[in-house]
């Protein structure tokens, strides 16, 4: 699939002066929480994005042409309580983080949409309270990692029932295990 960033955004990676940022929206049953490695608040693709500053740090994100399933962490140093309460009371696990770049202008204005490089959904979250605030790392595995997680699915009645309500196409299967079929020959 060929990709290709939005017209503002590659004219502005190809001018002699770049302001690039990172962006990092998270899902959680409250609401999409946003942050972007600058300071103060910023507007972009119709979302406000708080600023993460220092305290916000990204791993790399590999992409591999052989759909390797790489994920990426998110590191976050001297949060406030109250992002530090959404990470422990509300269910994170399987929702979906995205990481986009953009850049600022001469106005310190996204010059356009962002631009997405990574999807996962978050796994695994540890917290590290220091009084008032607290450090966060949160591992976010690749959407492709699905496709390593085995299917188990069993070719019985009871199984297509419960994924299928009433299809019942299977309830003869049980009873040909042990039925003798006479096959190419007289009976």
């Amino acid at each position: 699939m060929s990709r290709s960033l939005p017209a503002a955004l590659s004219t502005e990676f190809n001018n002699s002066e770049l302001k690039p940022f990172y962006a990092v929206s998270m899902e959680f049953d409250s609401g999409t929480v946003n942050f972007w490695t600058g300071y103060g608040e910023i507007t972009a693709n119709g979302e406000t994005w708080s600023g993460g500053g220092q305290v916000m740090q990204l791993s790399s994100s590999v992409e591999n042409t052989d759909l390797g399933a790489n994920g990426m962490t998110f590191n976050f140093t001297g949060l406030e309580s109250s992002f530090v309460s959404i990470a422990l009371l509300e269910n994170y696990r399987g929702r979906i983080a995205r990481v986009y770049i953009g850049a600022l202008d001469a106005d310190n204005l996204p010059v356009s949409d962002l631009y997405q490089i990574f999807a996962g959904r978050m796994d695994t979250m540890t917290i590290k309270e220091n009084g008032q605030t607290a450090d966060l790392t949160i591992t976010v595995e690749n959407v492709l990692i699905d496709l390593e997680r085995p299917r188990v699915r069993l070719y019985t009645n009871e199984e297509q029932l419960n994924r299928y309500t009433g299809d019942n196409s299977l309830e003869k299967v049980a009873g040909l295990q042990d039925r003798e079929i006479v096959w190419g020959r007289a009976g």
